[in-house]
């Protein structure tokens, strides 16, 4: 019977323990963002004390929407008061510091003015002996303006951002490298070969590009001999960025100026170089199927300022061997590297 009542008791005593309760701030970012005792520390400084146990629940999760901005998903809880509400902001830091000012407002809306904090009551004046009246008073009424309106607690509001407090500001302009191939037709003797190097900033709806092109030789076959020409050049080109999401379109002019290179296949014959400009410009199209990496195409129309003429012979008695197209065209296709891309 003794053991019956011993153990009833241990019983009894025994208690359940009661599950954790929730943290006050609840906050999960991407890793570039402030974290939860960021959020905690900057409460604690606009409020001048830290949150009591129970006094408000705040959950904040922010999300990346895109290159250029975050989406900050609150819901705040203050005595019987709660609110939900999504807030957009392209810095990240800007958004931890909304989220402490709503429940630093919020709170003290709801804190009571306690009697030692309030204002003594003045005491009533003392009668004074009946005066004569004053002259009634002919000017018009001043009618007092209106005093500025108290914004919600819970309204939006954009805090000021404490110089102590890191920026974290999206990038404005990056970089880019490509390695590009393809074909092209008129700027040698019949379709060939080209192949071409690409390097340049990028900005958030711009390019701009310097390029080395190289345009595999062809021979020119005459009655009187034949001619081997291949072009060197570099380019600089400015393009547009258009486009939406992944796929981008650049829209770019550019000039080119190099050297074409014709070796004459005769017995007298010697390789000469000839100065070659030409104004460039075409559309592109650029896959993003990675942050830093992409795959490309393009058709580039050249519209020749200076080319040369090779032809074999002297003084008057010259007869031509072959000179470049006023048109050329280039299909290339190639794969793009990016740094810091702001699109």
């Amino acid at each position: 019977m003794s053991a019956r009542l011993a153990l009833a008791s241990l019983l009894g005593a025994a208690q359940v323990p009661e599950p954790p309760a929730p943290a006050a701030v609840q906050w999960t970012a991407p890793p570039e963002c402030p974290d939860a005792a960021f959020v905690r520390t900057t409460i604690s400084r606009r409020l001048g004390r830290p949150l009591a146990e129970g006094e408000a629940t705040l959950v904040a999760h922010v999300v990346r929407t895109g290159a250029r901005g975050y989406v900050l998903h609150l819901q705040l809880s203050v005595g019987a008061r709660n609110e939900t509400r999504d807030i957009a902001d392209p810095s990240c830091v800007s958004l931890a510091e909304v989220a402490a000012l709503r429940i630093v407002a919020a709170v003290e809306q709801q804190t009571p003015v306690s009697p030692a904090e309030a204002p003594p009551a003045e005491a009533p004046p003392a009668e004074a002996p009946p005066a004569e009246a004053p002259p009634a008073d002919t000017s018009p009424p001043q009618i007092p303006a209106p005093a500025p309106e108290t914004p919600s607690a819970l309204a939006p509001v954009r805090p000021p951002i404490s110089a102590d407090v890191p920026q974290n500001r999206p990038r404005t302009t990056g970089g880019f490298l490509r390695l590009h191939g393809g074909g092209e037709l008129g700027a040698v003797p019949g379709p060939t070969g080209a192949v071409g190097l690409a390097g340049g900033l990028l900005g958030p709806r711009w390019r701009a590009e310097l390029r080395g092109t190289f345009v595999a030789p062809r021979t020119a076959v005459r009655a009187l001999g034949e001619l081997q020409a291949g072009l060197f050049a570099g380019s600089m080109h400015g393009c547009g960025r258009l486009g939406r999401g992944a796929l981008e379109v650049p829209l770019c002019v550019g000039l080119e100026l190099g050297a074409m290179q014709g070796d004459p296949r005769v017995p007298s014959g010697r390789p000469v170089f000839a100065v070659w400009m030409a104004a460039a410009l075409g559309p592109g199209l650029v896959w993003h199927a990675g942050r830093r990496w992409g795959l490309g195409m393009g058709f580039e129309l050249a519209l020749a300022l200076v080319r040369p003429r090779f032809e074999l012979g002297e003084g008057a008695r010259t007869e031509p061997l072959f000179r470049p197209s006023v048109a050329s065209g280039r299909l290339w296709f190639g794969i793009e590297l990016r740094f810091g891309d702001p699109w």
